[in-house]
């Protein structure tokens, strides 16, 4: 009878590892190592800013990219590009809308490992309401228990309905940057 039960307390304990093992592509974000930028373009010139509160669930492992998963939500009213008149238009209604949509999300829906190494999330991106399909192209390098995420993708501000038709005084096509430092 004790040989029975240590073999039953040593298959829980595997049992244990493996579930753990199963979990460990779950990483936790390190808010003050991370960032999400954009960089419009107004009557040609380039500018720059961030939301200053989003959150993020990265459940990923290089190893299995397909198995993988990203939802990216930032807060609308955090956006800052350093100007205050441009900031307060971006919070109107023509722009972010943040009283009536105070949150765009990604999701993906598929991950990919491309031939160069890098990763590519397929998903919907939903900003002022709106879900277009958007590919962001990612790196993700992990050392000791830290990994970096390293996120791109542009989306054409008229597909969300996002500001003022025309083009000419601000342009259609905006990037998006996103720096994420994960710990497990």
């Amino acid at each position: 009878m004790v040989i029975s039960a240590r073999w039953i307390i040593l298959l829980m304990l595997l049992s244990g590892i493996g579930i753990k093992a199963a979990k460990s592509s779950e990483w936790k974000l390190i808010q003050d190592s991370s960032n999400v930028r954009f960089i419009g373009a107004l009557e040609g010139a380039a500018f720059r800013g961030r939301f200053d509160v989003f959150s993020a669930m990265i459940d990923f492992d290089p190893n299995k990219p397909t198995a993988g998963k990203i939802i990216g939500v930032v807060k609308m009213d955090s956006a800052d590009s350093g100007d205050t008149e441009r900031d307060a238009y971006l919070m109107e209604e023509d722009w972010f809308d943040p009283l009536n949509y105070p949150e765009s999300r990604f999701e993906s829906e598929r991950v990919e490992q491309l031939d160069d190494g890098t990763f590519a999330a397929h998903g919907q991106l939903s900003l002022v309401g709106i879900s277009q399909p958007i590919t962001m192209l990612f790196e993700f390098e992990i050392a000791d228990s830290i990994a970096h995420f390293s996120g791109r993708f542009e989306i054409k501000r008229l597909l969300f309905g996002v500001g003022w038709d025309a083009t000419n005084w601000i342009a259609d096509e905006v990037a998006v940057q996103v720096e994420l430092d994960l710990q497990q």
